[in-house]
């Protein structure tokens, strides 16, 4: 009986040391796994940052696309307006020309300004208020003031804008030609 009893816990101790080696195996792996873990969690923290580190740069790579597609487009409306108002302008004025400055036209020969027509941002970001319209002595009476306003409307309607005239001499041309209405903005 003793015999079998010695057996019995011989039994049970190599039983004992099988799990406390399937155990330590375990542990083992564990102890791989939480590495492994703890480097996916390092990639996964990085991946975030990587990602939207490229997203800005993304971004401002098509801000820059974009901003250059449009100082070419202007650079080819000017180059296809650039013709046409010298040919307009020297109907009007042998020699002259219509040049599109900061805020307005004007009418130029040479360096002599005939006439000019202003315009300012406002009050809505898409409205520009045409406020002063001029003509040199010389030169009224003829159709320079029209022409100088027909070219500001012209480039409103390429340019989505509406005109708030401000000016007299826009405020009566609105009122007389039905031409403006869709770019007229009245309150």
């Amino acid at each position: 009986m003793f015999k079998t009893i010695k057996t019995s816990i011989n039994d049970t101790k190599q039983a004992l040391d099988g799990i406390k080696q399937s155990i330590n195996g375990v542990k083992e792996e564990a102890d791989v796994l939480k590495g492994n873990l703890a480097l996916v969690q390092a990639q996964v923290k990085e991946k975030p940052a990587k990602l939207k580190s490229s997203m800005s740069y993304l971004k401002l790579g098509i801000a820059d696309a974009k901003a250059t597609i449009a100082e070419t487009k202007q650079g080819v409306t000017e180059v296809k307006d650039a013709g046409k108002d010298k040919e307009t302008a020297g109907k009007l004025v042998p020699g002259a020309e219509f040049v599109r400055e900061e805020g307005g036209f004007t009418l130029k020969k040479g360096s002599e300004v005939i006439g000019e027509i202003t315009y300012a941002v406002g009050p809505e970001e898409d409205t520009w208020m045409a406020n002063h319209t001029y003509v040199k002595p010389e030169y009224r009476g003829g159709s320079i003031a029209k022409a100088l306003l027909d070219r500001l409307v012209e480039e409103a309607r390429k340019e989505d804008k509406k005109i708030f005239p401000v000016c007299s001499y826009v405020v009566a041309q609105f009122r007389r030609d039905s031409d403006y209405k869709d770019v007229w903005h009245q309150y």
